[in-house]
C-alpha cells in the first residue's frame, strides 16, 4: 500500500455546506422547527443578493443582515449598551 492509499479525504466544512444547502432550503421542516418559529412570528425568506435562506421577524427585513448585504455592520451603535455604560462582566 502506498500512502496516497492510506490516507483518508475529509470534506471541508464548506464543502460539507455546500453539499447540504439544497436539502435544508428545500425542506426546512426536516431541520428547524418550522412550526415554533412560525408561532413565534417568523417567517422564512431568501435574501435577494446573496439569496441564502434566513428567519425573519419583521417583514421589514429585507436582506439576511450579513455585512455584505446590508453593506455594513448595524449592530455597531444599536442594541443593548446604547446610551448605557455598562462593565465587562455585565457584557458577559
Amino acid at each position: 500500500m502506498t500512502d496516497a492509499e492510506d490516507t483518508v479525504k475529509c470534506l471541508s466544512a464548506k464543502e460539507i455546506k455546500a453539499l447540504v444547502k439544497p436539502e435544508f432550503a428545500a425542506n426546512p421542516e426536516k431541520f428547524y422547527p418550522v412550526k415554533t418559529l412560525t408561532n413565534l412570528g417568523f417567517s422564512r425568506s431568501q435574501c435577494p443578493k446573496c439569496k441564502e435562506h434566513f428567519w425573519r421577524h419583521s417583514e421589514k427585513r429585507l436582506t439576511c443582515g450579513d455585512s455584505n448585504c446590508e453593506g455594513q455592520y448595524t449592530f455597531i451603535g444599536n442594541g443593548f449598551g446604547k446610551g448605557k455604560k455598562i462593565t465587562y462582566a455585565e457584557a458577559w
